[in-house]
């Protein structure tokens, strides 16, 4: 079969079969949904906490965003951690960490106001669960990348990946009712049983593996067990500028997404004041679980069709961070609580076109290296987890919560990310 320029096959290991390959996409798929569920659950309780701690813009900025210190530093071994180590043996411990931090963060939140540093304790607690799940997607990504041929990788992760903003709206849709009918604390406490039980069915999926490939042993699959990770030429990719493109990209979509996943509950909550929350929690992240499972697909058509890997990731890419940008400079311009509802369902929207585009780009320019290089990679979105998050409490808070310039600023930033992905990007193999 003649291959495309920029496909390779994967290193020496068991190609799953089409039964194994669905039952690890619903696992991994399922497992990135109670993630971001649980990532979830504070910024969507995020007022309500705040008026009971009495927290300021930028306190809940500052806690908001702490978790991405952990997790945006902790990505960058956490998939080399993966690669060498094997991510089916990391993966079981770091999940039941976060479950165990999610399900009793409302302990640990009452603990840390009844110790004489509250501000310390809460820091720990957040930085902790974000170095706990740092290690997800980038195992994932390891995962998929020993596993699928390489026509397959893009759109298996793609998939995986949109799991994120099914865990969302999750969240949104039953938090919002269990905060209004029982309490914040509640919300956290159901995430994390809903956790619980993942962590076992992962368990039982790892089990049934492992008695398969014992039962099927070969002296392939032997080989490959004890092949040792092959280092990573980071010299060669560090120098290549389509990395830092994609990198770029990363970061400014990473932004967009970590404000309106972060400070969108608190913005309408406090402009729109009588709106439902379970409106405005879920309706936006139902439009991106919709586009994020469907980019993929249409990546996939794209390059059936004759497309290359790399207009394919630019296009998709592109649509992304424009359609964002456009959507954020129009809200400025609307008063109308059902307007900036859907303006913001438009922008989330355009977000999941990313899953089509620089979101599997690791898998593109290194085939053999996703989990180590997903794992820097992601590390660019993340670091606007708390610089982006964190700036933007300043500025509601310097501005007397001008919600303007918080959302311009952020278009401005994902124009420039089309323009040097479109300008520099790459689909082809770099490592």
């Amino acid at each position: 079969m003649l291959k495309r320029p920029g496909e390779y096959e994967p290193p020496l290991g068991k190609i799953w079969t089409r039964a194994e390959s669905r039952m690890w996409t619903i696992t991994m798929f399922s497992g990135t949904c109670v993630l971001y569920a649980a990532r979830a659950s504070l910024p969507i309780c995020a007022a309500a906490v705040a008026k009971e701690f009495a927290w300021n813009k930028t306190d809940s900025g500052t806690v908001l965003s702490c978790f991405f210190w952990g997790y945006a530093l902790t990505q960058v071994f956490a998939g080399r951690i993966a690669d060498k180590y094997g991510a089916e043996k990391i993966l079981p411990y770091s999940s039941l960490a976060w479950t165990m931090i999610t399900f009793f963060t409302p302990h640990l939140f009452d603990f840390a106001y009844w110790t004489n540093y509250p501000l310390v304790v809460l820091l720990t607690i957040r930085i902790l669960t974000g170095v706990c799940q740092a290690f997800h997607i980038p195992s994932l990504a390891s995962i998929v990348s020993k596993h699928l041929a390489a026509a397959d990788k893009g759109r298996v992760f793609g998939i995986v990946l949109a799991g994120s903003h099914w865990g969302t709206v999750l969240a949104g849709a039953i938090g919002s009712i269990l905060i209004e009918w029982i309490g914040w604390r509640s919300l956290f406490q159901f995430v994390g049983i809903l956790s619980l039980v993942w962590c076992w069915i992962f368990r039982w999926v790892l089990d049934k593996k492992n008695g398969t490939d014992k039962k099927h042993d070969t002296i392939e699959s032997h080989l490959s067990a004890n092949t040792p990770c092959p280092s990573v030429p980071w010299g060669t990719l560090f120098r290549h500028p389509a990395f830092w493109a994609a990198a770029v990209a990363q970061y400014t979509g990473g932004n967009s997404y970590s404000i309106l996943f972060n400070w969108l509950p608190s913005y309408f909550h406090e402009t729109f004041p009588t709106a439902k929350a379970v409106v405005y929690n879920v309706v936006p992240s139902l439009a991106i679980v919709v586009t994020s499972l469907v980019a993929p697909v249409m990546a996939s058509r794209a390059l059936a069709e004759g497309k290359t890997v790399t207009y394919t990731r630019k296009l998709m890419e592109g649509a992304s961070l424009i359609g964002i940008a456009f959507c954020l400079m129009l809200v400025p311009m609307t008063s109308s609580f059902w307007l900036s509802l859907l303006i913001f369902t438009m922008a989330m929207a355009a977000r999941g076109l990313h899953h089509g585009g620089v979101s599997v780009n690791p898998h593109d320019f290194a085939p053999n290296h996703a989990g180590s290089v997903f794992g820097v990679f992601n590390a660019c979105g993340a670091i606007t987890g708390f610089v982006g998050v964190y700036i933007a409490g300043h500025i509601l808070e310097a501005t007397n919560n001008n919600w303007s310039y918080v959302f311009i600023v952020t278009a401005a930033q994902c124009v420039v990310g089309a323009m040097v992905y479109t300008l520099l990007g790459t689909g082809q193999k770099i490592i």
